[in-house]
């Protein structure tokens, strides 16, 4: 049910337009340097949960990457096709936890995706990235900060240690579960799976008036090991 939910959502804001004209976030800069620095990985294959419509997507893959994307969305995935009929047979429409990736992956990029669901999802969801990757495999990560300023009306359902998870009761979000992560939950769910390539580092973002305060996102590289 959740699951079916999440998807009807982003089909909306997919049909609306969203991110079709937004450029990529600046971590996609991160995942080529850190690509750049391991040939042996870059050449192989990779996964990208939640590719979307493209936004960031498009260019690692016209940076050279060979990415499979995977998106809940049909809407997004039918418009990303549209945009590049080259992909369109490296596009998968299924559930992150329920898909085995046509060949091994290298790498697994996550930028805003992982953040759907409950504390509980988020725990399998890092769990089969672990799984999807053989030692010395990179996780590419971008997720909700718990020190993001949430905007739309919600409800705390859950909290665990330094995290949070909201249900967002109006916006393009309402009805789903959110969760906002906090480092030391970040690192619970990597160690001992992963070490941190670097540090995770927050970017954080003032909303544009009319709207409020902050919206801060996690940015991490993690090595399988």
């Amino acid at each position: 049910m959740a699951e079916a939910l999440t998807a009807a959502r982003w089909d909306e804001e997919y049909r609306r337009g969203r991110y079709l004209a937004e450029p990529p976030v600046a971590f996609v800069a991160t995942i080529l340097d850190a690509l750049a620095a391991r040939p042996a990985l870059r050449g192989r294959e990779g996964l990208y949960v939640g590719c979307g419509n493209g936004r960031n997507f498009l260019p690692l893959v016209d940076a050279g990457l060979s990415l499979h994307g995977l998106d809940v969305s049909a809407a997004a995935l039918q418009q990303l096709a549209g945009r590049r009929p080259d992909q369109a047979a490296r596009l998968h429409h299924a559930d992150f936890l329920d898909f085995t990736p046509p060949a091994p992956v290298a790498y697994v990029v996550a930028i805003q995706v992982l953040q759907h669901g409950r504390r509980a999802d988020a725990e399998r969801a890092f769990a089969r990235v672990a799984a999807l990757l053989a030692p010395g495999g990179l996780f590419f990560v971008r997720v909700n900060s718990a020190s993001t300023e949430v905007y739309h009306r919600h409800t705390v359902i859950e909290r665990d240690l330094d995290g949070f998870t909201v249900e967002y009761e109006d916006g393009p979000k309402q009805g789903l579960a959110v969760h906002f992560y906090g480092r030391r939950e970040l690192d619970a769910l990597t160690v001992p799976a992963f070490r941190c390539v670097g540090t995770a580092s927050e970017d954080v973002v003032r909303r544009a008036p009319p709207q409020r305060g902050s919206w801060a996102q996690w940015e991490a590289v993690y090595e399988r090991v």
